[in-house]
Formats: structure tokens, sequence, C-alpha cells
């Protein structure tokens, strides 16, 4: 096809010729194809795909270009990215990252500037690589270390972008760390001590399951703590009636590590925050309290748990009444005490949840209370 797509018009009916196309091979019947020819086919599908994730970059490019995140009120192209067209953030990321070092990019003067890997970018419009390939190509070229002779840096790149095209991601990455240590044999660029990189993200609760996924990378040492920590609780139940334990491996594991932790905060030998040993508040209504039934909530992520769950935690829990709503709300200390005494920070707590001082958004577990404005009003803000 010779002719430019310069319209949106021109775009929709490309984009309708490509689906009309898709669809045929959608409902091509595969089964009559040979083993070679049919694994031949499916070479021919990926080469679509990656052609397909080229177009995705170039259109992202352009989007980062033109700045249409400030004109939608989002943050950055991701998050733009991510909103219109409801994609992940990792891949919203994915396709900012390679546009900005496949495609020639603005200059502040006027002019272009030359995408930072020419390689990659050829091999990305020639559907030679995938998404997982230029990721891992990106990445890698950015932690190469900036003293780096540019022949040598030119030199890793073709490197990459060769192995990238005939290798999987697992084994390019292995090629990508060779290629780095061999560049970086000090450690310059990345910190030396592991647990500088270490991390630990907790990812959103699953209403259906109840169930929040944890992901992160630790260093050895944390890791043998881990282990000793929670080894001895991570076996096998006794048989019972000859019947084995039926947990899995992963989930005595997630056991082990929830008897750990509440191993801990039952020691209260953590340090204080908020004038308070590491606690955990459940609030639960009164009535739901003497009547078993209803629902309870844990107050530091405003989760909903069930009365059975409640029930188990109240077990062997410090109960601490609070009257919330009436005239009679012990919530005032005066203007003369700045800290907040541990039963009122409680009961602040429960009320409120965070600072109600218009404009300010704090939790309300802070160390002392914002004041304004004393000398205008008698009333100090509170939490």
């Amino acid at each position: 096809m010779t002719t430019a797509v310069t319209t949106l018009d021109d775009v929709q009916d490309v984009a309708a010729t490509v689906a009309a196309g898709l669809d045929q091979l959608l409902h091509a019947e595969y089964w009559k194809l040979p083993g070679d020819d049919l694994l031949a086919a499916a070479r021919t599908v990926e080469h679509l795909a990656r052609l397909t994730y080229a177009v995705q970059v170039a259109v992202a490019g352009e989007i980062d270009l033109a700045h249409l995140a400030q004109t939608h009120g989002q943050p950055s192209t991701a998050a733009l990215l991510r909103h219109a067209l409801t994609i992940g953030p990792g891949d919203a990321r994915g396709r900012v990252r390679a546009a900005r070092t496949v495609l020639p990019q603005d200059a502040i003067s006027g002019g272009e500037i030359p995408p930072v890997l020419p390689e990659l970018g050829d091999a990305l419009r020639g559907g030679a690589v995938g998404a997982e390939q230029v990721g891992i190509v990106v990445k890698t070229m950015s932690r190469v270390p900036t003293d780096t002779p540019p022949d040598i840096r030119d030199q890793a790149q073709s490197t990459l972008v060769g192995h990238a095209q005939h290798m999987d991601p697992v084994h390019l990455g292995r090629v990508a760390e060779k290629l780095l240590d061999t560049l970086d044999p000090d450690g310059d660029v990345e910190p030396r001590d592991p647990a500088d990189r270490a991390d630990l993200t907790i990812g959103p609760r699953g209403a259906r399951t109840g169930l929040t996924g944890i992901k992160g990378r630790l260093d050895d040492l944390t890791v043998a703590a881990f282990i000793a920590a929670t080894d001895p609780h991570a076996q096998p139940r006794p048989e019972t009636d000859g019947i084995k334990d039926p947990r899995s491996a992963a989930t005595r594991l997630a056991h082990a590590l929830g008897t750990v932790l509440d191993g801990y905060l039952t020691a209260a030998a953590g340090p204080t925050q908020a004038g308070e040993r590491p606690h955990v508040t459940m609030t639960v209504p009164y009535d739901v309290l003497t009547g078993r039934l209803g629902q309870a909530t844990l107050d530091a992520t405003g989760i909903t748990i069930g009365p059975a769950q409640a029930r188990r935690l109240l077990c062997d829990c410090n109960v601490i009444p609070a009257v919330l709503g009436t005239p009679s709300e012990p919530l005032d200390i005066g203007r003369a005490t700045r800290i907040w005494p541990t039963g009122l920070r409680r009961a602040i707590t429960l009320r409120d949840r965070q600072c109600v001082f218009p404009g300010v958004r704090r939790e309300a577990l802070v160390d002392r209370v914002e004041v304004r404005g004393l000398r205008r009003s008698p009333v100090a803000a509170v939490l």
C-alpha cells in the first residue's frame, strides 16, 4: 500500500481492511494444515502481532510528543493510555518507553533528535521482535554505564537486538545480564548492596476472593531470615485418621507468614507509632458484637470482613469501647496540649479516619496535630 495515511478516516479504512483479513485468519481451517505448515502459520500470525505492537508504539509516541496527557488531565502519557485504551499500567509504560527510544524526539530548540536505539526500531518495525524483547533491550540499554564509549554502546545494542530476534525473553534476559556484567564489572551502575535494590509491593485486593497479591524481591539476608521465621510453621500438619494435610506448600507458607506476623504483634516488641505498639484495629458495632451477626471493618485498609473472621480476631484481642456520634464525645483536649493521648487518638481515628481540616488530606495516625489559624480562632484544628 503506497497511499499515505494522514486522516482519521484513512486510519479507520486501513484498520477495517486489516480487521477483515484477521477475521479470515480467525476462522481459517487450521486443522487441515500439516504439522510443519501449521507451525509456519503460527510464525506468520506472530509476525502480524509484532507489527501491530509496532503500530501501537508509534501511536503512543505521537500521543507523547503531542503532550495530550496535559490537555486530558492525566499526569503522564502512560496514565492517559491506560485510561483511554483500558490497558494495564505496565503495558502503557512499556509502549511509552519504547517510543521514546526507537522514535525521533522533538528537540527543545527545534528539529528532531535521532532515535536512541535505531537498530531496535528497525527490528520492531520489521516485526522481528515482540513487546517483551523490546522491553528487555530498552531496560538493559538504560543500565549501560553513561561513560561507555559510543562505539561500545552501539555494539551492545547490535548484540542485544541480534539475539532478541532469535531468543525468547527468558534467554534474552540472561544474555542481557551477562552483557551488563561485561560492561559494568565493578557494579558502579547498580547499587553494590543487593538490599538497596530490594522492593516489596502490596497489590490490590480481590473483592471476590478476599486475597491480596504481594510481589517483590528480597536480598539474601532477608530471605534467610524469612525462611528461618516461617519454616517451622510451614510444615505439613500431622496426619489425622490417615488424612494428610491438604494444603499446598504455597498455602502453608502463606499461613506460616500470618502466624509469624501474629506472633510479632502479640509480643508487642516493635517500635511505637503514634504512642502505640504495632497493632491491628478492627471496628465492630455494638449490636454486631453482641448479636454475633454482621460485618466488621479493618481500619488500616478499610476492608470489610465477615462475622466469622471478626470473631476469630476477637478471641485474643483488647476490646476498646468507644461511643460515637453523641454530644458527649470526649474529643476536646483544649489548646494547651499538642500531643494526642493514646485513648483520644483511638477515638479520633474511629470517628474521622483522617484529618478533617479543610484542604488537608492526611491519615489520622500521625504523631502530632496540624494546628492552623490559632491567632484568629479559639479552636485548634483537630484530626
